[in-house]
């Protein structure tokens, strides 16, 4: 397998290595002009400079399972999850509808995975083809490999995926069986190996692939280890802040001790999420791709369209509030950036927010 990674990331931050390409700009040298047009729009939707009329971006949860138990996700505590799964997987039908909707408003991408296993759906490529079809440009997924069989491999290699990356979280098996819970490392290293050997093979541009690294506790010391691994197997590393999936207390114990002791400068704090997207969840229309987003919801697929919740008060006044740097006055805003940063709570404090 030739060495053929670009980039690593870490907190965000592009790294080159090997070749001075950035995926996007690969991507855009691949699929065209309108590639490049779309992840122009993103930078300036990023840097609040232009509020579309319909989200660039829409991430589904099509399904709701996984095979895995990881202690630090909502899946791996049934009893929290609940709260959160409380209605059914997207439907054939209902799929269709936002992708032709999406498709009616030049909206240029959409995942077919939120917090949930993309390949227990045993026809996912219909989706992902589906949605290839109608004009969407940059269509990705997250997966913990495990059922990415040879079969599976071949069908999504020919789906019109643009960006595969592998959820692992460790560099030996020892931290993969504490963390990954469910899975079989050999496996999830095997299944991986075939995808990109098949990949190589084919002559297959796309889709770009990567690995990513929740950084925790118990990993925290696998990071380069990590990193010198799979830089040579794939475009991209991606090294992730651990973010706790809920607003339920308990799942501190899983933050580095970097990620705690860490001070951050709040002032001038804008989120892009809901300038950029919509996570489409148990059918509520939402702004952002937090579990418990769905306490900002702003419509629902069975009776709402995304133009007109992305349109709506509700969403608008909470652009305003972001674009104005006043995340804060949104109670479940604020508490999202206490989940993600702690140490932004004295901040709060100190400002009496």
């Amino acid at each position: 397998m030739k060495n053929n990674m670009k980039s690593y990331t870490t907190d965000g931050k592009v790294v080159h290595l090997s070749e001075k390409e950035q995926v996007n700009d690969k991507l855009s040298r691949i699929i065209g002009s309108k590639f490049k047009q779309y992840r122009d729009l993103w930078d300036k939707v990023n840097n609040f400079e232009v509020v579309t009329d319909f989200p660039l971006f829409l991430q589904l949860d099509m399904n709701q399972e996984c095979n895995f138990n990881c202690p630090h996700c909502i899946v791996g505590d049934k009893s929290v999850a609940d709260r959160y799964y409380n209605g059914d997987p997207l439907t054939w039908d209902q799929y269709k509808e936002i992708i032709i909707e999406g498709e009616e408003h030049e909206c240029p991408s959409v995942s077919v995975q939120g917090n949930n296993e993309p390949l227990l759906i045993k026809d996912l490529e219909k989706y992902i083809k589906y949605a290839s079809n109608h004009g969407f440009l940059d269509i990705m997924m997250n997966s913990n490999a495990s059922a990415l069989t040879e079969t599976r491999s071949r069908k999504l290699l020919d789906s019109g995926l643009t960006r595969l990356r592998f959820s692992i979280d460790a560099y030996s098996e020892k931290i993969f069986n504490k963390i990954r819970i469910g899975g079989r490392y050999d496996q999830v290293l095997k299944n991986i190996d075939k995808f990109l050997d098949l990949k190589e093979q084919g002559g297959y541009k796309l889709p770009i692939t990567g690995v990513s690294f929740c950084l925790q506790k118990d990993n925290e010391h696998e990071k380069n280890d990590f990193i010198e691994y799979w830089k040579g197997k794939v475009d991209t590393v991606t090294i992730q802040k651990y973010v706790p999936p809920v607003l339920e207390p308990g799942y501190d114990r899983f933050y580095t001790s970097d990620q705690l002791n860490s001070k951050k400068d709040f002032k001038g704090f804008r989120c892009p999420q809901p300038f950029q997207r919509v996570t489409i969840r148990n059918s509520e229309i939402t702004p952002c791709c937090a579990m418990f987003s769905s306490r900002l919801k702003m419509g629902d697929v069975s009776k709402d369209t995304i133009y007109d919740s992305w349109n709506s008060k509700t969403m608008k006044d909470l652009q305003s509030l972001h674009e104005k740097g006043e995340w804060y006055k949104n109670d479940i805003c604020r508490m999202c950036v206490n989940l993600i940063y702690p140490e932004s709570k004295s901040i709060m404090q100190v400002q009496n927010i």
